[in-house]
């Protein structure tokens, strides 16, 4: 079960007047990034104090220190563990006008208790930056030090400080960056402020700097987002997401376009201008928000509250960093795939209120519905629309009557179904006042149609048509199958149904929503239809998961996969295969072979399959090695063109191998 527990201490902090404004506490105290939910020590920079590392267990306590001048503002902080037990820790300060970039190398040994000054046993750099350091990522893979200014500049520097590589990023007025690792690839996105309200975001991928490419950083996407107000609004990012808090609303964006794809209110939050407010990534979907002394779970997919928790102690708790976890539903509850933890600052009641860094646990649950069930914090009592209303005026002569007005498209659906079903003897009719009374125009379902959402009312007809008509049916049905809200209940053995109707039946397979797996299933098992086989192939991939997929072939009686792989390895359906999704086919025989195991196919097919696969890697290993052939002709001719540009005396030499045509 999702659960929030009570905080406990790391340290109490300096009695700086910054570390207890909560306006400014997040900026005054930089958590590196290093943490995970199975970390043991907390790296934080502490403005005008010090550079200090902690320990969690057994016992919170200062682990090592770095002492900082009093007049210097930490912006970022960074630490990361290197080979022969050594860690770097990368840090920038302001002192009164100038910024400067510190690195200090230092060895790691689990048995010292307490390094009060680790600067004095350290190999330390530092530089002079030219803008203020936003952001900072040490990747030990790369053996670099990654830096964001201020001022627009991607930075490289090595663990000396020595500069690699610098892009300017051609917008200024750097205020947000992200860094974040995908299937080990390393990314960075940054938020631009250029105008008032109007922001730019760009996605970099950060390569390894082997000194050979053009640029090591690689620019993805850049997007220009309107009445997007960083001043006023928070943000977290976290799996693809990136969730902005502006007063009581949240907005959710998709990378790597930064596309706007939800927008939710948060009761908790009543009052933006006087609560203090803040937030942090969890889980998927799952954020941490704190308003004054309350802690939420939330679960932002189904807009409900997982747990919460009232700190008693505190007048306000800031979130400062967390360390955001994946839950896979198929990990259960186990402890190591739901807990994690968040690192905040306290700060008490009183004339003379002191601030504290505290840590807390999180159980993010289990990443599925079954946690919010019965926990939404949308209004019950909120009114359900459920006639749309129109976006644009058919006529566009009548779009300045109509702008203005609340009429919305409504039927009469029990009159409808009435005369519908006195005309259910003859088709022409039937489809007549079909189509006059929903007011369709096409055959097939069209944004016009977005009105008819009455999902009773197209129950009644669907079963209705079935009941009526067999060896021939209206064109309303054809409507139906392309409609997105055709009904569950009727799609079981729907495909049965049209086995003698080829144009219904590839109609249902490509439009139909909500057709049952077991039924496509064993389509699939007995078509003989290549284009067909193919068409439920990819029905199947893209509308059920890979254990869906096993699991319900392992509940059939008798699986003949004969066929599908027939239709695989046969040749006459290769060019079929060739010009469609040929790696999720191959999922779907890989999902296949694996729930029913290879013994169930006879000795010949399996003999057919083994030869087709080992022509597959024959053909791969030939191609590439025409293409490492062509690759090596390519570089001998730029070779042999220098030669022949710096000395006109020498004779080109051919190289080894030539390839004049190639065909694959």
């Amino acid at each position: 079960m999702p659960f929030i527990f009570q905080p406990f201490r790391l340290s109490v902090l300096p009695r700086i007047g910054a570390l207890s404004n909560y306006e400014v506490q997040s900026n005054y105290l930089r958590v590196s990034s290093d943490i995970s939910p199975n970390s043991n020590k907390i790296t934080i920079g502490i403005s005008e104090s010090a550079i200090s590392q902690y320990i969690l267990n057994p016992t919170p306590k200062l682990l090592s220190n770095i002492s900082i001048p009093s007049t210097n503002v930490v912006s970022a902080c960074n630490v990361a563990n290197l080979n022969d037990d050594k860690e770097i820790w990368c840090y920038s300060v302001k002192s009164g006008k100038s910024y400067f970039l510190n690195a200090s190398i230092k060895s790691v040994d689990a048995e010292t208790v307490l390094d009060t000054d680790a600067s004095e046993n350290s190999d330390n750099f530092k530089i002079k930056m030219d803008s203020k350091v936003v952001g900072i990522e040490v990747i030990a893979d790369y053996k670099t030090i990654v830096i964001v200014l201020e001022n627009g500049l991607i930075q490289y520097y090595d663990f000396r400080l020595q500069k690699l590589f610098s892009l300017d990023i051609s917008y200024h007025n750097v205020k947000v960056v992200n860094y974040f690792n995908e299937n080990n690839q390393n990314f960075l996105f940054v938020l631009c402020e250029f105008e008032k309200k109007k922001v730019c975001f760009k996605l970099f991928e950060l390569l390894y700097h082997d000194g050979k490419r053009q640029t090591p950083i690689q620019e993805l996407s850049t997007t220009i987002l309107e009445n997007f107000n960083l001043d006023q609004c928070k943000l977290c990012y976290q799996s693809g997401i990136l969730y902005q808090l502006e007063g009581s609303t949240m907005k959710t964006y998709a990378l790597p376009q930064c596309r706007l794809i939800q927008t939710i209110h948060l009761p908790m939050i009543s009052d933006p201008n006087s609560q203090k407010v803040s937030l942090a990534p969890i889980s998927t979907n799952r954020i941490l928000l704190t308003v004054n002394n309350q802690v939420y779970l939330l679960d932002l997919a189904h807009s409900s509250v997982l747990s919460e928790r009232t700190l008693t102690h505190a007048k306000t708790f800031q979130l400062l960093r967390s360390a955001p976890i994946r839950v896979s539903p198929s990990l259960g509850s186990s402890e190591y795939a739901t807990r994690t933890l968040a690192i905040g600052v306290t700060t008490k009641n009183g004339n003379n209120p002191t601030s504290a860094l505290e840590v807390i646990n999180i159980d993010v649950g289990t990443g599925t519905l079954k946690d919010s069930l019965g926990k939404s914090f949308q209004s019950v009592s909120d009114p359900k629309t459920h006639n749309l209303k129109p976006l644009f005026s058919d006529d566009e002569s009548d779009a300045g009557d109509n702008a203005d007005s609340d009429e919305v498209v409504a039927f009469a659906y029990e009159d409808i179904f009435k005369e519908l079903s006195k005309n259910n003897k003859n088709i022409s009719k039937f489809d007549s006042t079909f189509a006059k009374r929903l007011n369709i125009q096409e055959d097939y379902y069209t944004d016009r149609e977005r009105f008819i959402c009455d999902q009773e009312f197209l129950s009644k007809v669907v079963r209705l048509i079935f009941e009526s008509f067999d060896q021939e049916y209206p064109k309303a049905l054809t409507f139906l199958l392309t409609h997105p809200l055709f009904p569950a209940d009727c799609t079981k053995g729907l495909l049965e149904r049209f086995k003698n109707h080829p144009r219904l039946f590839k109609q249902a397979i490509v439009t139909c929503p909500n057709l049952p797996l077991d039924d496509l299933l064993s389509e699939l098992f007995s078509i003989n239809n290549g284009e067909l086989c193919l068409d439920i192939s990819l029905r199947i991939l893209q509308d059920y998961t890979t254990d869906m997929i096993k699991s319900e072939i392992k509940k059939l009686d008798k699986v003949n996969v004969h066929n599908f792989v027939n239709f695989m390895i046969s040749p006459k359906d290769e060019e079929l295969i060739q010009h469609k999704n040929t790696n999720q086919l191959f999922q779907l025989l890989s999902l296949v072979i694996d729930a029913i195991g290879l013994f169930a196919l006879d000795g010949t097919l399996l003999q057919r399959l083994s030869d087709y696969i080992d022509e597959q890697v024959y053909l791969a290993e030939r191609n590439s090695g025409l293409r490492n052939l062509l690759d090596a002709r390519n570089k001998n001719r730029g070779a042999t063109g220098s030669l022949a540009g710096n000395s006109k005396t020498k004779e080109q030499t051919l190289p080894k191998y030539t390839v004049d045509y190639l065909e694959l």
